[in-house]
This record gives structure tokens, C-alpha cells and sequence, in this order.
């Protein structure tokens, strides 16, 4: 990965972190288990959600960082693919908070479902690698777990429904 790669990885990365902070943390004076944005899914399944997410964190930041040190020489992540696809999946986790805060509904769903293919992809490319990683593979994994099924899933549709009279699609 070229180096020019890397910066912008680095200042998505700092993006996602940043808007993250803005609008998860600074921009409520709740608990992150009974934020607004989770727009009263039952607090059991936010529990479970929330282990999914940190085990995806600690998935994603593995993952890359062996990735980068070492970057696949076959699949669809060899070459540039890796880039696009890690800048795509924080260009999409970045938009998200944002499209949710200002209840822009298709644009919320939209990025989630850009960052689920993203992570799909990520895993996909973990496995078809010349040397494969099962620590790459299970980081990935909980990541998908995370992106696919708790966001893709699980988020887009509590966030639907309790939107549905807004402008979705």
C-alpha cells in the first residue's frame, strides 16, 4: 500500500473517531446503551450488540494493521482493491452518524448497507489470501457479524420502522 494510502486511511480512520465522538457521545447526555440513536430497540439485544461491536473493533484494527504490514498477494484484496474497500467501509461509517442525526432515513440505511458490503468483501478477501490468517478470518468475521447482521439487519429495520413515515426510499 502506498504511502499516500496509508494517510488517507489514517485521517478516515480519525474521521470516523471524530464523528463518532460528535455525535454518539458529545451530542447526548445518555448512556451509549440507551442513546437515541438506537431508536428504543430492547436493551437485551443492545447488550448483545454491543459485545459484537467490540469484538468487531478489535476484528478490524487486526486485521488492517496485518493487512497493511503485510498485504495480500492474491484475491480481491490484492493491490488497490484493499484501499478502496477499507476507504469505503469508513466513508460509509463515517456518513452514517451523520445521515442518522439529521433523520435523512435512505441516506442512514443506504451507508450501512455500503459498509456491510464493504466488510463482506473484507472477509471474502481474508479467505481467498495465499496465506491465510485465522486470526484475520475471525476478526473479519466478528466484524460482518457486526456490520451485516446488527447494523445491516437488526439496525436498518428497528430504524425503518420507527421512520416509516418518513421519506424512505
Amino acid at each position: 500500500m502506498r504511502f499516500i494510502h496509508l494517510v488517507i486511511l489514517l485521517l478516515l480512520a480519525i474521521s470516523v473517531l471524530l464523528t463518532y465522538y460528535i455525535y454518539l457521545v458529545k451530542d447526548s447526555n445518555k448512556s451509549y446503551i440507551d442513546h437515541p440513536f438506537w431508536f428504543d430497540l430492547n436493551k437485551d439485544v443492545i447488550s448483545i450488540l454491543m459485545i459484537f461491536q467490540i469484538l468487531a473493533m478489535i476484528g478490524f484494527i487486526v486485521s488492517i494493521t496485518s493487512w497493511i504490514i503485510r498485504p495480500p498477494k492474491k484475491g480481491i484484496m490484492k493491490g488497490i482493491n484493499l484501499f478502496l474497500t477499507i476507504a469505503l467501509f469508513l466513508g460509509s461509517a463515517i456518513m452514517w452518524p451523520i445521515a442518522t442525526h439529521y433523520n435523512c432515513v435512505s441516506l442512514s440505511v443506504f451507508n450501512l448497507i455500503l459498509t456491510a458490503i464493504a466488510s463482506i468483501l473484507l472477509l471474502a478477501g481474508s479467505i481467498e489470501e495465499e496465506d491465510v490468517q485465522w486470526y484475520r478470518v475471525m476478526g473479519l468475521l466478528f466484524l460482518c457479524i457486526t456490520t451485516v447482521l446488527g447494523d445491516g439487519v437488526i439496525w436498518n429495520a428497528n430504524y425503518i420502522i420507527k421512520n416509516k413515515s418518513s421519506e424512505i426510499m
